[in-house]
């Protein structure tokens, strides 16, 4: 008898605990609830007040947020791309020499590049016949603006400048997927001025190692001593 009163008497204490531990709970539930409440009525009395001028806002109240407004600082007009110039001998060599390839590789079956051969020679001979368009591009306050699309200064990753037979280049590598790069034409007198506002945001590449594509394509790096 004894052993079940001491059983009972247990169970009602562990009863009794898990009870406590419940309204507690409970009760902090209700706590929070109410101060949220309070913070909230708290925050619609000082907006009614602040709109009907019973509070003026000290300047450290508002949030601040600084804003760039997008203000053209340089702007140059150059040709959309780099002219291929043939002459009627030099294309036709290039001409003679894509045909026996074609034919070759007709003969080896391998359709698809002799496809891509041709259409490259294509390009080409569309590149080297047709003027290129001439295009505004603009360095503002924001980034740069080229092809109607502004790339702002986060987006960019670095910058230089190349030559290719008189040809100045400026390549702007991003940090985009696509484009990878902006490849925009300018002229020798520009090349200082674009510089001076580029340095200050973007770093200079170091890319004195050139492959032979790069070099073919861009032309001849230009060192920083050198600008």
């Amino acid at each position: 008898m004894k052993k079940k009163n001491r059983f009972e008497t247990e169970i009602s204490d562990i009863f009794k605990i898990i009870s406590g531990e419940m309204s507690l709970r409970e009760r902090e539930e209700e706590i929070q609830k109410l101060k949220e409440e309070a913070i909230k009525k708290k925050k619609a009395e000082k907006r009614k007040k602040i709109v009907e001028k019973e509070i003026v806002l000290e300047e450290s109240d508002i949030p601040t947020k600084k804003v760039i407004q997008n203000v053209k600082l340089f702007e140059w007009e150059a040709p959309d791309r780099y002219e291929i110039k043939f002459e009627n001998r030099s294309f036709m060599i290039v001409l003679a020499i894509s045909l026996f390839f074609v034919l070759f590789l007709a003969i080896l079956g391998n359709y698809f590049l002799m496809a891509c051969i041709i259409a490259l020679l294509f390009f080409v001979y569309v590149a080297g016949t047709n003027k290129p368009n001439t295009v505004k591009h603009k360095i503002t306050t924001r980034g740069v603006d080229t092809g109607n699309r502004l790339y702002e200064w986060f987006m960019l990753d670095n910058f230089w400048f190349s030559i290719k037979n008189g040809q100045y280049f400026l390549i702007i590598e991003t940090r985009l997927r696509y484009p990878k790069a902006l490849i925009l034409l300018l002229g020798e007198a520009d090349k200082d001025a674009i510089f001076v506002l580029l340095q200050d945001k973007v770093l200079y590449k170091d890319v004195r190692k050139q492959g032979r594509i790069d070099r073919l394509t861009y032309g001849d790096y230009i060192p920083f001593e050198e600008i």
